[in-house]
């Protein structure tokens, strides 16, 4: 989680705290990264943004796997906290 705002990291490990089987899988991406991910988006199955767009590059996103209804669950409590979550389209996303 260090590549989240250091403001935002309570609020995310709390989350994830309550959701320990949940592995983070990516934080921050640099411009380079998201343009990679974003020239090879139609080999990913969640959506991606372009670069500048996305939330990652600012550090105030993180996307999480594991059982898709602890996803669920997380995104509900990570709605409730006041953040935004991908929901049923990208249900790995968690940003503010």
């Amino acid at each position: 989680m260090n590549g989240l705002q250091p403001w935002l990291r309570p609020y995310a490990a709390w989350l994830l705290g309550n959701f320990p089987s949940l592995k983070v899988t990516s934080v921050f991406r640099s411009l380079t990264d998201q343009m990679r991910l974003y020239r090879n988006r139609a080999r990913n199955p969640y959506p991606v943004l372009p670069p500048g767009y996305s939330k990652h590059q600012y550090g105030l996103a993180w996307d999480m796997t594991g059982d898709r209804s602890l996803l669920e669950q997380a995104g509900r409590m990570w709605r409730r906290m006041g953040g935004r979550w991908g929901g049923a389209t990208d249900p790995i996303h968690f940003e503010v």
